[in-house]
C-alpha cells in the first residue's frame, strides 16, 4: 500500500508536467516560422459558394477562396492542404485547430473579432436580394411578410436581419448552395446572397428564371487567424498588399468574376 502511495505521490509532478506542456501546446503563438517548420499549410475555405468556393470536375476544391490560398502558399513556400468549410463551421475549424487559418469570405465584423482576428481584407462584394424573375421587388420594404432565405451566421444573415422591415420571415439555411435550392424549389420568395455567389448559382440552376433584385449592403472579405497569432496576421497582411500591387489578387477577381478587384477597405 505504500509503494503504491509513493507511486501516486511521484507521478503526480510529471502528470502535472505533461499538463502543463499540453497546455503551452495549445496556446503557443502560431508563427510563419511554426507552419513552415511543419513543412504544410492548412488553410480553411468555404464551400457550397461559387464562385468563391467551389469544385472542379475532379471533385477537387476550386474557385476564388481556393487561388487565393494557393497564392499565399506559394509565397510561404510550403504544400498547401485546402480544407473545404461550410460557413457555420469557419470559425469552429480554425479555433480547434483543424486549420492553421481561413481564407473563407468572411466578414472582419466586431461579434466576430471578439473571438478571432482579421487581417485587411483582400476581397469584397455587394449583398444582394436574388428572386423570380418575375418579382417586383425594389427595395427590402417590398419583402415584407415574405419568405427570405439566408445562410445562417453570415453577414448576409447579420444585414439581413438588421435591416429588415418587422414582418420579414428570414429562413436560415446551412450554406449559400442550400439557400439559392430553397429559392429555387420554391419555398422561400427570396434569397440575400453575395452577389458574385448568387448571379453563380442562378446562371448555373436557374436558367433565366431568377434574378438579382437589389443590393442591401457591402461585404469585405478578410483571412483569419486565430486570436493571438498576432505574427501570422502581419504576414498575411503583407501577402495581401504585396499581391494586391503586382496584380495577382486582381487576376483571381476577374478569372472568377469577370470584374477588376473592386476598391477594398483598409483598417
Amino acid at each position: 500500500m505504500k509503494f503504491f502511495k509513493t507511486l501516486v505521490n511521484w507521478t503526480r509532478p510529471v502528470a502535472l508536467i505533461a499538463v502543463v506542456a499540453l497546455t503551452h501546446t495549445m496556446t503557443h503563438a502560431q508563427t510563419v516560422a511554426d507552419i513552415v517548420k511543419r513543412g504544410k499549410v492548412t488553410i480553411g475555405v468555404v464551400s457550397g459558394a461559387p464562385p468563391f468556393g467551389t469544385t472542379d470536375a475532379k471533385g477537387n476544391p476550386a474557385g476564388y477562396d481556393v487561388d487565393v490560398a494557393n497564392l499565399v502558399a506559394k509565397y510561404m513556400a510550403v504544400p498547401v492542404e485546402i480544407v473545404p468549410l461550410t460557413s457555420p463551421s469557419r470559425i469552429p475549424a480554425l479555433e480547434s485547430g483543424k486549420v492553421d487559418f481561413l481564407i473563407a469570405t468572411l466578414a472582419p465584423t466586431p461579434e466576430r473579432a471578439k473571438a478571432v482576428m482579421f487581417s485587411m481584407p483582400y476581397s469584397a462584394f455587394e449583398l444582394t436580394i436574388f428572386a423570380p424573375a418575375g418579382a417586383k421587388y425594389g427595395k427590402l420594404a417590398d419583402l415584407g411578410k415574405k419568405k427570405v432565405g439566408v445562410t445562417r451566421g453570415t453577414t448576409q444573415d447579420v444585414a439581413l436581419t438588421r435591416l429588415a422591415l418587422p414582418g420579414t420571415n428570414v429562413v436560415r439555411f446551412e450554406d449559400d448552395a442550400t439557400s439559392a435550392q430553397a429559392l429555387i424549389s420554391g419555398q422561400i420568395d427570396a434569397v440575400a446572397l453575395p452577389s458574385t455567389t448568387g448571379a453563380e448559382i442562378m446562371k448555373t440552376r436557374g436558367a433565366g428564371k431568377f434574378d438579382a433584385k437589389f443590393p442591401f449592403s457591402l461585404q469585405p472579405n478578410s483571412m483569419t487567424v486565430r486570436k493571438d497569432a498576432f505574427e501570422l496576421k502581419q504576414w498575411l497582411n503583407n501577402v495581401i498588399y504585396y499581391i494586391k500591387l503586382n496584380g495577382e489578387l486582381d487576376a483571381v477577381s476577374r478569372k472568377w468574376t469577370g470584374s477588376a478587384l473592386p476598391q477594398l477597405p483598409v483598417f
